[in-house]
């Protein structure tokens, strides 16, 4: 068992900040600087700033509804609580939706190619995540369950979000999980770039994440939303059908014979 004392806020001077929002803050700048960079692989002009806004903004909506529905009996006695940020709360399964909406969008207007944004997008969306989860693992935010393995956690900070047995380490299960699909992903992207069908990165990429987190939320402590599944279940598995299903797809069109 890994005792981990640590306070879940940076604190300097009279200013707290969350660990977990510092990292989030960390991994979004590092994952987005990535991605741009790799834009520049073939988009030369200023256009890849409006769509990372875009998608940062669009993640964020649909990982605050996500979090908002998880969390649902909370906010129902106080709706206004929905729209109040101060206190933090998004889901991040629920991220690629609105990422993925708003980068459709996002490449119609601003005349992008569609397949290789979303490609290079996820790529900096995974090494974000990654980076990101280590707030979490300070803070104890993800609720595990009880753990009796060498690496199970147990938050003796009296300030910690709620953990005081030994659980599962979620942090670093997500993170782990995270930096692993990055770096798949931005290896498959160097042996795949410029040749099409574009946008299999994307789907891996839903399909690594959908079959991590299912696997993943059974030893998550998270409220059952339906069939007894949380809905970190139910999105992922989603995600992964979705991904495995596009692959195939992609992959039909890639090795079909050309017809005289």
């Amino acid at each position: 068992m890994i005792d981990i004392p640590f306070d879940p806020n940076l604190v300097i001077g009279s200013v707290r900040i969350s660990w977990h929002s510092l990292f989030a803050f960390v991994g979004m700048v590092v994952g987005g600087t990535l991605s741009i960079r790799l834009a520049r692989y073939l988009v030369r002009d200023e256009r890849i700033y409006p769509f990372a806004i875009l998608v940062i903004v669009g993640g964020l909506l649909t990982a605050r509804i996500a979090h908002v529905v998880d969390n649902w009996p909370t906010y129902a006695g106080d709706p206004a609580r929905i729209f109040d940020l101060s206190r933090g709360g998004i889901a991040t399964m629920g991220a690629p939706i609105g990422s993925s909406i708003a980068g459709y969008l996002g490449c119609r207007w601003l005349r992008l190619p569609m397949g290789f944004m979303f490609d290079i997008t996820v790529i900096g969306i995974a090494l974000g995540e990654a980076i990101g989860r280590i707030g979490d693992v300070i803070n104890g935010e993800h609720h595990g369950t009880p753990c009796s393995l060498a690496w199970c956690v147990r938050y003796t900070s009296p300030s910690t979000l709620g953990q005081s047995t030994p659980v599962h380490p979620i942090g670093v299960y997500d993170g782990m999980l995270m930096l692993t699909i990055f770096l798949v992903l931005f290896w498959y992207w160097r042996r795949a770039r410029g040749q099409p069908p574009e946008s299999r990165i994307y789907w891996a990429y839903l399909l690594g994440l959908g079959a991590g987190r299912f696997v993943e939320s059974f030893v998550r402590d998270d409220p059952v939303v339906l069939f007894g599944l949380q809905e970190a279940h139910v999105l992922g598995l989603v995600y992964a059908v979705a991904g495995a299903l596009m692959l195939w797809v992609l992959s039909m069109r890639t090795t079909r014979p050309n017809r005289l």
